[in-house]
């Protein structure tokens, strides 16, 4: 598992490195963002759900572990926006930090951790988590960091109306869909297209981090640790989210597995998506990248820590 973050950091270094020495300007870095977000990720997503076999039990399991996490990620956009209102955190960066204390990196890291701890199958679950977190992102999540925008009007049956079919369109929410009818279908995808799906959604991780590390270049890598904002949202992040999330999953009658997959969702660090989309929107992208650094380092000892505790407990 510690591999993991080695890569994480090294990747997103190379990014720190490529901007210091202007190799990586501006410009690249806004196009790497949109061609991750609105590319590779929709492919990404295709592949991995379109390729699980949905049959009987498995889609009833994918459909209670995406109910749950769904809820449970509107949840904690509601906790994370009284956090920050009792927390008084300025207005500017508000709306940023609210948004890293709720989207996990349940992708890069949860996958793997999944597949180590729980099998096959958790890996399956954390697939269902991670589509209703893409789910939380493109609703919730983009209108949160538009919240700032002088242009916001008051919503009215037509803008409601374009924003719900502009929702339908975004990339990745066609990919949920797509993947999702494709794994009904016993995963009907030529094995040349499938393949390329694979190999482009792969480089989304990669590219990520990089324009992470891009992104910090800019920055005092000082605040990282003295900001409190930074630090409060990291805490936020990776132990009361999951702390709740213990308590709201552990009386439901359900699979123990599907149980410990959602509380290990929310355990992991601060989602790259964040940094990008809040860029995307000319928000905070300095301080959602800040709090990624941060809660990725500290999640070194708190993601082992949840592991065992939910092994204890489910």
């Amino acid at each position: 598992m510690y591999a993991k973050y080695f890569v994480l950091f090294a990747i997103l270094f190379t990014g720190w490195f490529l901007r210091k020495i202007n190799f990586i300007d501006d410009k690249m870095n806004h196009s790497m963002n949109k061609l991750i977000v609105y590319f590779a990720y929709p492919c990404l997503i295709v592949h991995n759900i379109g390729n699980v076999d949905m049959t009987g039990r498995v889609v009833l399991d994918f459909l209670i572990a995406f109910g749950i996490s769904l809820i449970c990620f509107f949840l904690y956009g509601l906790m994370a926006f009284a956090y920050a209102g009792a927390r008084k955190f300025p207005a500017e960066v508000s709306n940023v930090a609210e948004f890293a204390m709720s989207t996990p990196n349940n992708g890069f890291m949860g996958f793997p951790v999944s597949l180590l701890f729980f099998g096959e199958k958790g890996l399956f679950l954390m697939l269902a988590h991670n589509a209703a977190m893409n789910f939380f992102i493109f609703t919730y999540g983009t209108n949160l960091l538009q919240r700032n925008s002088p242009e916001r009007k008051k919503p009215t049956l037509r803008t409601v109306s374009r924003a719900i079919f502009k929702f339908l369109l975004n990339p990745n929410i066609l990919a949920l869909f797509i993947g999702f009818v494709l794994s009904l279908l016993g995963g009907s995808l030529p094995e040349a297209v499938d393949e390329y799906l694979l190999y482009i959604g792969n480089v989304s991780t990669p590219m990520a981090m990089i324009f992470i590390g891009s992104s910090l270049a800019t920055s005092d890598m000082h605040k990282v640790f003295t900001t409190r904002i930074v630090i409060e949202a990291s805490i936020v992040k990776l132990l009361v989210m999951p702390a709740v999330t213990l308590g709201l999953v552990f009386f439901l009658p359900v699979d123990p597995l599907i149980k410990s997959i959602v509380v290990l969702g929310i355990a992991f660090p601060t989602a790259a998506t964040v940094s990008m989309l809040a860029e995307q929107e000319n928000q905070s992208a300095l301080t959602a990248s800040m709090i990624l650094v941060f809660s990725t380092i500290a999640s070194i000892a708190t993601v082992p820590g949840a592991v065992g505790i939910i092994n204890a407990v489910f």
